[in-house]
């Protein structure tokens, strides 16, 4: 007897959590249909059981709008990211937000490129992983964030940007709130992404 309600016990929390999750999830969508219909945008349905996507353009530049669930439990997250597209010929770049708090704190932005780690006794070379900028990209790194680390601060180091070849993106931790939240991301990287492809190639 004892073990029956503990398995009913055990099932009955499990559709509660699934309901709750299928809820949390549905009212999201909603809330991401209004925000797509504010930004005058559209919202792409990926299922009853994501949250969807939103696409709009900015300027002629393409954007889009995605939040994702990192697990479940305790250590399950949400993180939003805006990405736009950009057509950047130099190389790719990572600045985290602790980059923009100090603006530049160059602890905080990376390339790719090849990386030796030393495993046990002995070293292995990484490809594509995370490298820190050499001296002689620094000035013209620092002289493209400039002006949108003083004026866009308390945005970009809530955060991490990702200048890749053909977009650019910036994310966030949480979903995201309202339309005016969005909207200040896309502008700042329509900004970012005019000025990337007016710049001379890092």
């Amino acid at each position: 007897m004892a073990d029956k309600f503990k398995f009913l016990f055990m099932f009955g929390a499990g559709v509660l959590i699934f309901l709750f999750y299928f809820v949390s999830i549905h009212f999201r969508r909603l809330k991401y249909r209004r925000i797509a219909e504010e930004l005058g945008a559209e919202y792409q349905s990926q299922g009853l059981f994501r949250t969807g996507e939103i696409a709009g353009s900015s300027n002629g530049r393409k954007y889009a709008i995605a939040t994702k669930d990192t697990g479940r439990g305790r250590g399950s997250s949400n993180w939003t990211t805006i990405s736009m597209h950009c057509a950047n010929k130099g190389m790719p770049l990572f600045m985290y937000g602790g980059f923009f708090k100090n603006f530049p704190n160059w602890k905080y932005a990376f390339t790719m490129g090849a990386r030796k780690e030393k495993v046990f006794v002995t070293s292995i070379i990484l490809q594509d992983a995370p490298v820190p900028l050499e001296e002689k990209y620094k000035s013209q790194v620092q002289s493209l964030f400039q002006e949108i680390a003083l004026l866009q601060s308390d945005l970009l180091k809530k955060g991490y940007m990702k200048i890749q070849q053909d977009y650019i993106s910036f994310t966030t931790r949480g979903v995201l709130k309202n339309a005016e939240a969005a909207s200040q991301t896309i502008s700042l990287l329509t900004n970012l992404a005019d000025r990337i492809e007016s710049a001379p190639s890092i």
